[in-house]
């Protein structure tokens, strides 16, 4: 067996590690892929069903307006009540943004952390 030259071994080690380097790159952008798709997805359907929800409510407080200014026996009344309503919820949800906002963003970390951890990576909790 022919013993190969220091330059040649240099040569192949300098070409696996950069092979390596450029495997190591696209695994990277990879696993970015997967996380981007994943969250615009999650984040695609929690707008789909956000639109319905919102749009259930629309006539939810149409009909619920209707429906009080029919038993008292003023439009007006009916609908103030409902816009009433809904003030005091924009107020309620004005009152939590802050635990609103800090639970949101622990759930996509909490997503973003479990892809991670079914990859079989040690992430720190």
């Amino acid at each position: 067996m022919e013993e190969k030259k220091v330059s040649t071994l240099f040569e192949e080690m300098r070409d696996d590690v950069s092979n390596f380097i450029t495997s190591t790159i696209e695994l990277g952008k990879l696993e970015v892929y997967e996380k981007m798709s994943l969250g615009s997805s999650a984040i695609t359907y929690g707008l789909i069903i956000a639109g319905v929800v919102l749009f259930a409510m629309l006539f939810i407080f149409l009909t619920l307006g209707l429906y009080l200014g029919e038993l008292l026996q003023s439009s007006w009344a009916g609908f103030g009540i409902v816009s009433a309503f809904a003030l005091f919820l924009v107020l309620i949800m004005l009152l939590v943004r802050k635990p609103f906002k800090k639970k949101v963003t622990n759930m996509v970390v909490h997503f973003l952390m479990e892809n991670d951890d079914k990859d079989g990576k040690i992430s720190s909790k």
